[in-house]
């Protein structure tokens, strides 16, 4: 496997598994509710919701790192 389609594979595997944690789905499903309540209510430049999703994915990535490290030492400590 060259790298380009190794690079790819995991990518496509931290994809999957950020979109099928439920805990990724809620937050993202609660944010487009703000989002949308924001916008009817008072309209935010596309550029301030772009951040705020940065945001939240950020956030979502080092949630989903923490928890699989922790996962990890407590399976070592066994």
């Amino acid at each position: 496997m060259n790298k380009h389609a190794k690079i790819a594979k995991n990518a496509g595997k931290g994809l999957a598994a950020y979109l099928t944690d439920w805990k990724n789905l809620l937050a993202h499903a609660l944010l487009g509710c703000l989002l949308l309540l924001i916008a009817i209510i008072a309209p935010v430049p596309i550029w301030g919701k772009l951040l705020l999703i940065v945001c939240l994915v950020t956030l979502n990535i080092l949630r989903m790192r923490w928890s699989k490290a922790r996962k990890v030492k407590k399976t070592a400590e066994r």
